[in-house]
């Protein structure tokens, strides 16, 4: 395939990690379908206005995410991303699609939260309690939005370590892990640290108390309230960078 490519120039900090994304975003469109092969290295690295060094280690990217099969005398073989799992693609997935797989990826974490809830009430010892109780006021004690995620994402561990159950510790961390790297555009999901306090505050009286009905809906219900702020913020952050570029373009079209 010769054709010239709809792939962005990449910026040139962290080169290899954007040349990786570039070329993954056109294989979800469609521009790379499964089977086919990339360009060879030198008309993909002109077209890219990359070097094929950075090339290469881009490449490497994708043949880690599982995207391209590397094949001795045939180059670069795209393979199917509707059969991979790996977190890489899934966030390559959320980037292109937005807030629509977004709000897929988070009803499969909210799926997970009754059986959360539940397994922690039962199989939590004492000092799971306290652990619980210390990282909700690690969170009450953080003062900004950035410092409430992290301590949000240190109470889930905490929990889920407290279920006893280690394929459901992989699995939630699997969809945390699907994030890859954008944890920065849902922050904002945690601008108001009352209701994240609250709702976790529950959660933890309910696995006190050793109520798996009240801890299974306190999980569900904060899972879904949560999805709903980071979706809200996700579209905001992509708004405003949308705008951001339009601005840019108009700025130079000026010029």
């Amino acid at each position: 395939m010769n054709q010239s490519l709809p792939i962005p120039p990449p910026d040139r900090q962290r080169v290899d990690e954007q040349i990786a994304a570039s070329i993954a975003d056109a294989i979800l469109d469609g521009v790379f379908p499964p089977g086919s092969t990339l360009p060879p290295e030198r008309e993909l690295a002109d077209q890219l206005g990359v070097n094929r060094t950075s090339l290469r280690q881009g490449l490497a990217r994708l043949q880690q995410m599982g995207l391209i099969e590397v094949r001795q005398g045939s180059g670069s073989v795209v393979r199917d991303p509707a059969g991979l799992t790996h977190p890489a693609v899934v966030e390559a997935l959320v980037r292109k699609l937005g807030p629509e797989f977004l709000v897929e990826l988070l009803e499969v974490r909210a799926g997970l939260g009754p059986v959360i809830g539940r397994l922690a009430a039962q199989r939590a010892e004492p000092e799971d309690h306290d652990a619980l109780a210390a990282a909700v006021a690690e969170l009450r004690a953080a003062d900004t939005a950035t410092a409430r995620q992290a301590a949000d994402l240190a109470y889930f561990h905490v929990l889920i370590h407290s279920t006893r159950n280690r394929a459901l510790g992989l699995l939630y961390r699997w969809v945390e892990d699907a994030f890859g790297g954008r944890e920065h555009e849902l922050t904002r999901a945690y601008d108001d640290a009352a209701p994240v306090v609250a709702d976790l505050q529950a959660i933890t009286d309910a696995v006190a108390a050793g109520d798996p009905a009240a801890a299974a809906a306190a999980v569900e219900a904060y899972l879904n309230a949560s999805a709903m702020r980071m979706v809200l913020a996700y579209t905001n952050v992509r708004d405003e960078g949308t705008n951001v570029r339009d601005e840019g373009t108009n700025v130079r079209d000026e010029g």
